[in-house]
């Protein structure tokens, strides 16, 4: 089925690179963050008396604008230019990229996916610990951080959704069925549903780099993070369709937005985001809750005391101006 995802607030899923202040060039003038083409900039002729100084500071990743005087000739070698906010601009450090292919940003389904699966857990063991599993679910949330009752955890959760009894007596699950099942159970979980890669988008026109501050960190104070995201009201199409889960796609995406909905209480955001008929809140990426996260809220609304995996210490929020706003919310709708 086709569906639409809208952003929300922006979004950063990581391709695991970063971008070096010696890769990249921060027009103040025009507000632009353009990371430069290197292999051009060096062929260059007027790079020439830049060279061995450059290949010398970069090493420690000096901010290229520092080294090179010559703005000109940077602008002369840019690979790509997008947005970068005012508090972003003050901070000569590594941007976190966001995933491309052939050097266009887009949502990868398996993002997608594992946002909704993570909804979806809750929503299961919810729905078992209100139909007489309680008790089970709460001794094996007492020992989440043994593996057997972490599988067995997850076996309950995918036996209902996907209609297969699967609800054998955690003291008969033995250590062998537990590594047969652990090898399982990343494909079980895939096969319930097909997330497709979103369409490809413009870096310039849908891209920005962000000021993210990591708040309660152990060391005390902010610690800031620059990350390249997906902006607000940049949408893009992809395609989700249930295999082996028995509800619907529509079920699932009012699942998630119940779900979600809660994590942005849970999280201390103060977003206000209407329920709109036909669109339903996910959030990806950079800042999407955690297996732990989902279980914290289940415990909280089944009323199981055992759960003692403490709350997130940090908190990450982009800051523009005095507004905190948080990561990765989006919304999707079908057709």
């Amino acid at each position: 089925m086709k569906a639409r995802i809208k952003v929300l607030t922006p979004v950063h899923i990581g391709s695991g690179q970063v971008i070096s202040p010696s890769g990249y060039f921060i027009d103040k003038e025009r507000g632009k963050f353009n990371v430069l083409n290197m292999d051009s900039l060096f062929r260059d002729k007027d790079f020439a008396k830049y060279r061995d100084d450059f290949i010398k500071q970069a090493a420690s990743s000096r901010y290229i604008g520092d080294i090179i005087q010559d703005h000109n000739l940077l602008k002369r070698h840019v690979l790509y230019s997008t947005d970068i906010t005012t508090e972003a601009r003050g901070h000569k450090i590594e941007v976190k990229a966001f995933v491309k292919s052939a050097g266009r940003p887009y949502f990868p389904g398996s993002s997608i996916k594992g946002s909704v699966i993570t909804a979806l857990i809750y929503f299961a063991l919810k729905e078992l610990a209100t139909k007489g599993k309680k008790k089970e679910i709460e001794a094996l949330m007492a020992n989440i951080n043994d593996r057997k009752a972490n599988d067995r955890l997850l076996d309950l959760a995918y036996g209902y959704l996907s209609g297969k009894n699967v609800l054998k007596k955690f003291e008969h699950f033995s250590d062998q069925e537990s590594d047969k099942s652990k090898e399982k159970f990343e494909d079980k979980f895939l096969n319930l549903l097909d997330v497709s890669d979103s369409t490809y988008l413009s870096p310039r026109e849908t891209l920005r780099v962000e000021k993210c501050l990591v708040q309660g960190a152990r060391r005390g104070g902010n610690i800031p993070v620059l990350y390249e995201t997906i902006k607000e009201n940049v949408e893009a199409e992809f395609e989700i369709k249930k295999k082996k889960c028995q509800l619907e796609e529509g079920q699932i995406l009012k699942i998630c937005d119940n779900f979600y909905r809660k994590v942005i209480k849970n999280d201390g955001l103060n977003l206000n985001l209407p329920e709109k008929p036909g669109y339903y809140l996910l959030r990806v990426g950079q800042g999407a809750t955690a297996f732990s996260t989902s279980m914290l809220i289940l415990a909280d609304e089944v009323g199981i005391k055992s759960y003692k995996v403490k709350r997130p210490r940090t908190r990450k929020r982009l800051i523009d101006g005095e507004l905190k706003k948080g990561l990765g919310f989006v919304e999707v709708s079908l057709g």
